[in-house]
Parts: C-alpha cells; structure tokens; sequence
C-alpha cells in the first residue's frame, strides 16, 4: 500500500476496555512525577466547556473552536492539560519563570476559533508583573503572548489563542511594574449580545520601542470573549496590550446547533485606537484605565476570518484510544517520521496498513515532508482486543527533528517527547495492556 497524506479524518468516540500505563523501554520524556496533573476532555464543533487541573491549569473552550469536517459536518477533539512539564527550551534571557510550565493539548493544531488557556500562579504575586510565554516550535523561540484575563482571587491569568503547546508564566526584566509610565495597558471592547468576539493586531507601532524585542503582536489574538458563569457570551471583550497605537481586526461568532456549525464574521475596517495609558489593579475585579475601542463607520461585517490567522487543521479521529505524533517542517528543516502501533494477533497499524483487521483501530492521518505542523494520528473507531500494545516511532526520511506523542487512554494523558534521526532504531514510546 502507497503513502498518502493528510488522509481524511473522522471525530469518533468509543468505549474500550480499561487501559493501564506501561513501562516505558525508552523513556524520552523523564518530566512525568508523581506531582504531575492532567485533565482530558473531548468538545465538538457545536459544543464547549472547560477542563481544568486541580491546581487551576485550565481550558476554555466555546462553541465553534474545532473545525468541522470537511463533509460540513461537526468533528470532535480531545483536549488536554498537563502540568508541570519540562520547558521544550531555555527561556530567554530577562525571563525569568514564575510557576509550572503547562502543556495544552492537542499541540500544533489549529482552531477555528480562539481557545482561552489559563495558567495558575504561586501566591505571593501580583498578576500584573506576569507575562504568558508560548514555545513556537516552528521558530525555535518564546514569544510573549497578550493577556486578556487574570483572577487575582484564583491566582490565574489567561490569553486566547489559535494554537497550543507549552506556555508558561514569566517576569520580563525591566517590566511590569505596575502603574509604572511603561506598563501595559488594554482595550475595552463592547459589542452585541449573544456574540462571542476576538481582536486581533493588524499593525502596531510602540509607544517604548523597546517593548518590541518581546512582543511579535501582528497577526496574534490579542483577547477574546470569554463565557459567562451560566454560560453565553461574557461582555465586553478585553485585551491586554504593551502601550501603543494599533489597527485591530474585529471578529465575532454566534454559536451554532446541533446540526449547524458556528459561523464567523470580520469587520470589514479595522479599528484604529492609541493605549497611552497603564492599566490600574487588573485582575482584582476593579481594572480601571481601559481604552475604548470601536467599529469604525462605513465597514460591514462579512463572514470569514481575517486575513492573518492561520488555516484551521482538518480534525484527526478520536476515541478512547488516541496516539497523535507532532513535529515541525520547514522549507529547509523537513522529515517524515512515522508513528507506529503494535498489539495482539499480528496487529500492525501504521501507514501501510492504516486499518487494523478487526477494525478496531485505524491511522487517518499520514504527513510526509510537507512543511507545517507535521500530524500523524492513530486512534480507536471500536472496543480494542485485549493484550500487549506497543507505540512507536520511526524516522524515514529527512533531517533530524524533534518531536512529541500525546497518548490518551480511558480518559487520561500522557506525553513524551525525543528527538529521531534518519537511520535510528525505532523509539519506543509506551507499552501498555487491555485485559
């Protein structure tokens, strides 16, 4: 059977039998502690909620945040939290870490909408001294990313984002402080009842230059409506921004049916609005200083999504078995690694033979070495047979990478990371046994 790619994926859920961790023959990923704690839920596109660790490591996710699937139709993804993790990569220098790193799952994937992760800090700190930091594999480097929520009462700030991975509180050197000239300041933004809204940064120009070497705001979701407590739209929409002038897209989106996807709507002039101004006390319930923002006259608003996010990714196939492979191509850095899975009565799921023969478990998603975030999925369409499994991973072809497996089973998570060269044995990743 030939390679393909990029196969068709279908969002399914099933029970199996019970699932157990196994040993580990080499264990890429030593971060796994007895301390460590996870979450796993599965939304569709017409459905939202929240996940959230015991220490308050946390997901939002709204109505319309998974893509459907390409037949229209609306399509399930697992999400998770796992917390702490190792860092993928030395923070930079003036950074200094506050809290665990966090890892939000699925990593690499894109959304339709928004998803609002929220990061627990120690007591002790002023939530205006943070900064949220999220790992670009891609570029091999931490970015800031812009708050848009903060709960000094549960000690947490958020930021709403297109795409997750590792993120992890910090203190930027020479910022933060709070009401100092420099500090950061926010937009406020009041719009329709019953619609959910996202800003995003078309351009800025700051009003401290050197603010810039942290930020890399064009293009990025700057803040986003959040939920209500009984659910619903929460109004108005803030974000939490260095202080400058801005052109922000305006976005919205209404919840959808059971049987109609969410749609989605961009103003069709940005807005135009200067911070020059520090927030007062935010996060404590009282934030004053906000900076109005408004839709300029003569615009419409038009269904799609600005210019600047990224093509939402075709959603894998989910169940109560799921092991997803991630790792980064680019123009001059690209592989095709291969994940693996072997179990009972000769199976062998992988990229030629994509269905096992009882039908129980199947691959929907092959990459080669095409460029982006690099996906391959294997996951359970019905109740797996019992005995031994083991997940792998190969290297095929290509440039040396990195890489990360997210394995689920019965409603838990578990991710290892390593790094493959051409040529290198298979990584053995997890064994483990239904019975």
């Amino acid at each position: 059977m030939g390679r393909r790619s990029n196969l068709i994926a279908i969002g399914i859920s099933v029970l199996t039998g019970c699932l157990f961790w196994g040993s580990c023959s080499k264990e890429n990923n030593p971060v796994k502690t007895d301390d460590q704690q996870t979450a796993v839920q599965t939304f569709t596109s017409t459905t939202g909620g929240k996940i959230e660790t015991p220490s308050g490591n946390a997901l939002e996710v709204i109505p319309g945040v998974v893509p459907g699937n390409q037949n229209g139709t609306p399509a399930t993804v697992a999400f998770s939290v796992e917390s702490p993790v190792q860092l993928p990569a030395p923070l930079p220098s003036g950074a200094t870490q506050v809290g665990s790193c966090t890892r939000f799952g699925p990593v690499g994937f894109l959304f339709n909408w928004p998803v609002r992760v929220i990061l627990s800090y120690p007591e002790g700190n002023d939530p205006a001294s943070l900064f949220i930091m999220r790992y670009n594999a891609a570029q091999e480097k931490w970015f800031v990313v812009p708050a848009s929520y903060a709960d000094a009462s549960k000690r947490v700030v958020g930021a709403d984002v297109l795409e997750l991975g590792e993120f992890v509180l910090v203190k930027l050197q020479g910022m933060g402080k709070l009401q100092a000239p420099d500090s950061q300041g926010g937009f406020e933004y009041g719009g329709e009842s019953g619609y959910y809204y996202a800003l995003t940064v078309k351009s800025v120009t700051f009003k401290y230059p050197a603010q810039a070497a942290w930020f890399n705001l064009v293009g990025v979701v700057a803040g986003a409506s959040g939920s209500g407590p009984t659910g619903g739209p929460l109004q108005p929409t803030h974000a939490i921004l260095p202080q400058g002038t801005y052109e922000i897209w305006i976005t919205r989106t209404k919840p959808g049916t059971l049987t109609e996807l969410p749609k989605t709507w961009t103003y069709t002039i940005p807005a135009r609005g200067t911070i020059d101004n520090p927030l007062t006390s935010w996060g404590y319930g009282n934030t004053t200083g906000w900076t109005t923002l408004n839709s300029p006259s003569g615009g419409e608003w038009r269904e799609g999504r600005p210019g600047e996010w990224p093509q939402p990714t075709n959603p894998m196939g989910t169940g109560e078995f799921q092991a997803t492979l991630n790792w980064v191509n680019t123009s001059t850095t690209a592989a095709d690694l291969d994940l693996h899975l072997y179990g009972p009565n000769n199976m062998h799921v992988y990229f030629g033979e994509d269905v096992s023969s009882d039908g129980s478990v199947m691959l929907d998603r092959d990459w080669q070495e095409e460029t982006g975030n690099a996906v391959e999925n294997i996951f359970s369409v019905k109740q797996m047979p019992k005995g031994s499994y083991t997940v792998k991973v190969h290297h095929f072809s290509g440039q040396p990478k990195s890489y990360t497996v997210r394995v689920i089973r019965f409603g838990s998570v578990r991710t290892w990371s390593g790094s493959i060269s051409n040529g290198s044995d298979m990584h053995v990743i997890t064994n483990f046994s239904i019975n």
